[in-house]
């Protein structure tokens, strides 16, 4: 199950990863795990990742292509969070909001973001979409 809407001037993704809410949180979680899915494509990599994963605890993940160092680090502040269902940050006045749902063995991701005023929102759509996707496949092949 893949699924991708907007809803009113947010981006929603959303996806169905086939392992137990525990194992997905631990993995969503992880600087190790991190650096691992947290690409969009094949030739982007994830080099650096610091995660103070608590209220109020900031986070930084350097995301670039393999062949330069062309990319971004997408980092903000956690603002709200509840174990295994809810994080919530502050990504440089941008909210982003990612849900957790448990269903039988599998878990729903559920991730809301106000989109960045100056990249295409198709663009933004793909690569989240996309990073979604890498880590539904990461935390698969991993059980």
């Amino acid at each position: 199950m893949e699924e991708t809407a907007q809803h009113s001037n947010n981006l929603v993704s959303v996806i169905l990863v086939e392992a137990p809410i525990d194992m997905v949180w631990k993995h969503w979680i992880r600087p190790e795990s991190i650096k691992q899915w947290n690409v969009p494509f094949d030739d982007w990599h994830c080099p650096e990742v610091t995660n103070d994963f608590r209220e109020g605890g900031r986070f930084n993940f350097r995301m670039e292509q393999k062949n330069s160092q062309d990319g971004f680090n997408y980092s903000g502040i956690y603002t709200r969070i509840t174990t295994m269902e809810y994080i919530e940050s502050d990504c440089g006045g941008r909210s982003c909001v990612v849900e957790f749902q448990a269903i039988d063995n599998n878990t729903i991701i559920r991730e809301i973001f106000e989109p960045d005023p100056t990249t295409p929102l198709d663009v933004q759509q793909n690569f989240t979409d996309s990073v979604l996707l890498n880590f539904k496949n990461f935390v698969e092949s991993s059980r």
